[in-house]
């Protein structure tokens, strides 16, 4: 079976230090964690350019939703965006896109102002839709609500769009990351994050040090993620444009291609029986970038049921 619906990540960033990991691991068996992670925040904060005093770790998207809000929370969540499904206890408010898949700050603003919610979740760029959101867009967002800005980049391939970049300028946004290492801990970048306990034991803190202390896996696993969606994307544009069961595919932005599809439902089933997995919603396929070997299995399987 192939899974190219985002359950899998395909560059095992840990293997590639293996040893040193299961060495950090062993080391740091059975001791205290650090409730902070401090050290964790120190070496994503030097990889992604921020300061550590903005930078909080949690070992779930929910560790980090309770440790922000403290509990259940009210939250605007744009049409077709897997935000609300990572977290558990929030009451989601959907705002319509229009068919390009695009949404404007006003439009989510409004959403927010009007219905008093706390928070707005993006991800961005959008899983599954795969479109982003600039950083100038998401500053202007920020400014036109004082609902706490969530947007989840936990899909991003480029890091010269993140807004990372803009925390400092932004009291209200916060950015989040999961990491495919050691247990894929989340993180969470802001200017005004209270400390909570990052859950994450002492084993795979260790292992996480390993890491960031060694950043060229990660370096190498964001270089062939955007060859391998790149390279996607060509290939489904070429089906695009030969068949008309494909009936619109969008620039991708994130670490998929997505797509709509003439009685969907239908054809995802039939590439689940040749061993194919896709995300499919609503008429939509999503693709997730994988190996060289996994993307012509799919596209090969792909082109048989849009014939």
């Amino acid at each position: 079976m192939i899974y190219l619906d985002g359950s899998r990540f395909f560059f095992d960033i840990e293997g590639c230090f293996s040893d040193l990991c299961a060495r950090a691991r062993k080391q740091n068996e059975g001791k205290e964690p650090d409730k902070n992670a401090k050290e964790l925040c120190e070496g994503f904060a030097k990889f992604f350019k921020t300061k550590p005093e903005y930078v909080r770790a949690g070992k779930d998207y929910s560790v980090i939703l309770n440790g922000i809000f403290g509990g259940d929370v009210k939250a605007v969540i744009p049409e077709f965006d897997i935000s609300a499904e990572h977290f558990s206890g929030i009451e989601a408010i959907r705002v319509k896109k229009a068919p390009d898949m695009k949404i404007k700050a006003e439009a989510i603003a409004t959403a927010a102002n009007e219905n008093g919610t706390e928070a707005v979740f993006i991800t961005n760029p959008c899983c599954p839709s795969s479109l982003d959101i600039s950083p100038e867009e998401i500053k202007r967002l920020c400014s036109l609500t004082d609902a706490k800005i969530i947007v989840d980049e936990s899909y991003c391939v480029d890091e010269n769009v993140s807004a990372v970049s803009i925390v400092p300028e932004a009291e209200n946004l916060i950015v989040l990351k999961k990491m495919r290492f050691c247990g894929e801990p989340v993180f969470a970048v802001g200017k005004n994050l209270s400390e909570f306990d990052c859950e994450i034991s002492a084993e795979e803190q260790g292992a996480g040090r390993v890491i960031f202390d060694r950043d060229s896996s990660l370096k190498t696993a964001q270089r062939k993620l955007l060859d391998s969606r790149d390279s996607l994307y060509i290939r489904i544009k070429k089906l695009a444009i030969k068949y008309d069961s494909l009936e619109r595919l969008y620039r991708s932005k994130s670490n998929c291609v997505f797509f709509k599809v003439k009685d969907a439902d239908e054809r995802a089933k039939k590439l689940l029986e040749m061993g194919i997995s896709v995300y499919c919603k609503d008429g939509y396929f999503c693709v997730f970038a994988g190996e060289k070997d996994e993307n012509e299995a799919v596209l090969k399987s792909l082109e048989e049921v849009l014939k």
